[in-house]
């Protein structure tokens, strides 16, 4: 057997015995029994030693732009509502420069890879204050990176689609190579301003045959829900598969009966719907007099989209900046926030987990995806042998493959106490 990659003696994830998996030209070759011995050959062998081996996360929803702005923040800075952030964030945009943009988002993705990331979608500020600037850094960045992760880049109107010149800024950054038409209704004044924001997401992904990841309804507050528009709108527009909602979090406000009728539209129009746990619950905002909610948020009805068929990704959203001042790039960490907020802690509702941060958020980026023969080697191998285990443990990835190379490996500790780079 003649193989670039051959992984042995690694634990895949519902199934028995252990399994050598063979890696030719950035695909799985093979996987069968494991043997004594790996096969003879000029091969690159990676020994798993009974640990699990996985399909690679997948990081849906992130912005690598404002990553780690933490550092250029005062204290009297920090826990701000949603709204002053957005007002702080400006000032810090007008200083944008090209290297240094790169530079913060470079470090953070080798967190991410570090963390068993393989691809990633990000979020990238186009708008009146930024103009292009992030999204020139990041284009940048996607080709010197390619080697090491598939990143996937959505123009994202942080100040709204409305105002002189954004529309022009977001079909400009379409031109230059966005992958993706992002959105942010929230931010415009009155409920038809929001209503025409999606409007117009649909008519740019409609010229530029792009897919749509709007935020929306990002606070507690039942006033602001306009995902059933959205759900709407990807239905009329023929977009079924090609819309995502992200946050989503007044859903978990609203009435019993107005949130199924919801979640039954999100369905039919085969939307994503996409999760930030740890930002979704940092979050503050300044409610309305008379909203009857907590003022910290929540996370939306994750169990009962699931339920009704609809396909559910998961991102980390804001990396140590000014709207989430924690985070190491973890999905790991993301997927222990979810669990214990939803209560999802059965062996089957587990497994939910990892499919939302890894082959959901593949689907979502329209990826090819799964440990079998054919498929794409973007695999990790967790210092654990279970899926439990392995969300329970430190959170340590043994080793990080992206299309069948190596990208990581890591440092754990052996059972005699030794500090030993994984063989």
């Amino acid at each position: 057997m003649d193989s670039s990659l051959y992984i042995r003696q690694a634990r895949l994830h519902g199934q028995e015995g252990l399994s050598d998996i063979a890696v030719r030209n950035g695909r799985i070759a093979s996987i069968e029994p494991a043997r004594p011995e790996p096969p003879p050959g000029n091969l690159s062998v990676i020994d798993a030693a009974g640990r699990l081996a996985d399909r690679g996360f997948v990081n849906i929803h992130t912005h690598l732009d404002k990553a780690n702005l933490l550092y250029r923040m005062t204290p009297e800075l920090f826990g701000g509502t949603l709204e002053e952030n957005r007002e702080f964030l400006k000032r810090l945009k007008r200083a944008y420069r090209k290297e240094e943009v790169k530079e913060r988002a470079r470090t953070v993705i080798e967190e991410m890879i570090t963390n068993g990331v393989t691809a990633i979608r990000t979020q990238v500020d186009v708008d009146p204050t930024a103009r292009l600037a992030a999204l020139e850094a990041l284009l940048e960045l996607k080709q010197e990176m390619a080697s090491r992760i598939t990143l996937q880049l959505s123009a994202f109107p942080q100040e709204g689609v409305l105002k002189a010149g954004a529309r022009e800024l977001m079909e400009e950054a379409m031109r230059l190579g966005a992958d993706v038409v992002g959105g942010l209704p929230l931010v415009e004044s009155s409920w038809d301003d929001r209503r025409r924001h999606i409007d117009i997401l649909f008519e740019i992904a409609r010229r530029f045959d792009r897919d749509i990841e709007a935020q929306v309804d990002e606070s507690n507050n039942p006033q602001e829900f306009i995902l059933p528009y959205l759900a709407e709108k990807a239905l009329a527009e023929g977009m079924q598969g090609r819309a995502s909602a992200t946050h989503c979090i007044a859903l978990s406000a609203v009435d019993d009966a107005v949130a199924a009728r919801t979640i039954e539209a999100v369905a039919a129009a085969e939307m994503n719907v996409i999760i930030t746990p740890s930002c979704n619950l940092i979050t503050r905002f300044g409610l309305p007099e008379g909203v009857a909610s907590r003022p910290n948020n929540s996370i939306t009805r994750v169990k009962e989209l699931l339920a009704a068929g609809a396909r559910v990704a998961m991102g980390t959203d804001n990396i140590r900046d000014i709207f989430y001042p924690l985070g190491n790039g973890s999905m790991l960490r993301e997927m222990h926030v979810l669990a214990t907020t939803t209560r999802m802690t059965t062996n089957d509702e587990i497994d939910r987990l990892f499919e939302m941060a890894s082959a959901s958020g593949a689907a979502v980026m329209r990826l090819e995806s799964g440990i079998e023969a054919g498929k794409p080697a973007d695999l990790v191998v967790f210092d654990a042998a279970t899926r439990r285990d392995a969300l329970c443990g430190p959170g340590v990835i043994s080793h990080v493959i992206r299309n069948g190379r190596e990208t990581t490996r890591s440092y754990i500790l052996t059972k005699e106490g030794d500090d030993t780079q994984c063989r």
